[in-house]
């Protein structure tokens, strides 16, 4: 990858996960001012359907590069993580399921973004595989991309009721999603120019992130 395509993956990275970071310091610290006015029930509800399509397609990301490393043998667990999230239509019920996958499948793509022989697993994948890796690297770069606006909001989002004791219980959804959204722009800023220069050198693209983007599908794993 060149300095300029690395830089352009890791800055948007970075755009994503400053703000989610900064955020969580006005929200657990107890931001000042602000009487919890506005219709917090809506807002709320508002912020956990985007961050809902966000973190659904982050998720299958996951499942869907990690699952192309694993033998057949191996891939029982992720394959059920994979379908169950492919099945998620409740945003206020998915945020446990989310959690589960990101435990699940982070460590595993942190550990293969810095193994030292990426490079050679990947070019024993079948053709196939390696599609699938660049699709699933495709979509978390676009997840976090399309996270960053949603991040950015999630303050104010939360800050506004920090000193009604009643209506503080009602963001605690919200600060969960920033913290996944937050680990999720950390790791892709660390892993994901290691898996877009390897795919290069097995001569598959990775789809560029932008605000025309969509999903790229991958129905199975």
């Amino acid at each position: 990858m060149t300095m300029k395509r690395r830089s352009l993956v890791t800055g948007a990275v970075a755009l994503t996960a400053a703000p989610a970071f900064a955020q969580f310091g006005g929200l657990l610290g107890g931001a000042r001012g602000g009487s919890g006015g506005g219709n917090v029930d809506a807002d709320v509800a508002a912020f956990l359907t985007k961050s809902f399509n966000i973190e659904k397609t982050l998720s299958k990301a996951y499942l869907a590069i990690a699952a192309a490393y694993l033998k057949e043998g191996e891939l029982a667990k992720t394959r059920t993580l994979f379908e169950e999230v492919g099945k998620l239509t409740e945003p206020k019920e998915a945020g446990a399921k989310f959690q589960e996958v990101q435990q699940s499948a982070l460590a595993e793509l942190k550990r293969l973004g810095e193994s030292k022989d990426l490079e050679a697993q990947t070019k024993a994948l079948s053709a196939e595989k390696q599609q699938q890796v660049a699709k699933g690297v495709g979509n978390f770069l676009l997840g976090v991309f399309q996270s960053k606006d949603l991040v950015s909001t999630g303050h104010s989002r939360v800050s506004s009721v920090a000193s009604n004791p009643m209506s503080v219980g009602k963001v605690l959804p919200v600060k969960d999603s920033l913290t996944r959204l937050g680990r999720a722009a950390e790791l892709a800023g660390a892993t994901l120019p290691a898996f877009v220069n390897v795919l290069k050198g097995v001569n598959v693209s990775v789809a560029p992130a932008s605000t025309s983007s969509t999903e790229e599908k991958v129905d199975s794993i």
